[in-house]
């Protein structure tokens, strides 16, 4: 019984839907198109954004590899040699 009554209940729900969406065609035309053209302006933006990092990394990378070596640590000078030329420990 309760299956009966909820598949006729969608059924009802579905009819109502299809009268709604015949009767406000042009809105829902105009809204299919307001969201079109939101999401190919997102994607462009998503785009253009991802290629400038794309190019920014790059150009730190390159920059990396063109700057001169550095001496990270002091270099260590070799121990004093004694008098008689070797050198202490």
């Amino acid at each position: 019984m309760f299956s009966i009554l909820s598949k006729t209940f969608l059924e009802i729900i579905m009819a109502a839907t299809v009268v709604y969406m015949y009767l406000h065609q042009k809105e829902l035309i105009m809204f299919e198109h307001y969201l079109k053209m939101v999401i190919v302006v997102n994607y462009r933006r998503y785009k253009k954004r991802k290629r400038a990092e794309q190019l920014r990394k790059q150009r730190l990378e390159r920059a990396r590899r063109n700057r001169q070596l550095r001496v990270v640590a002091p270099v260590r000078r070799p121990a004093p040699a004694d008098d008689n030329g070797f050198f202490a420990a």
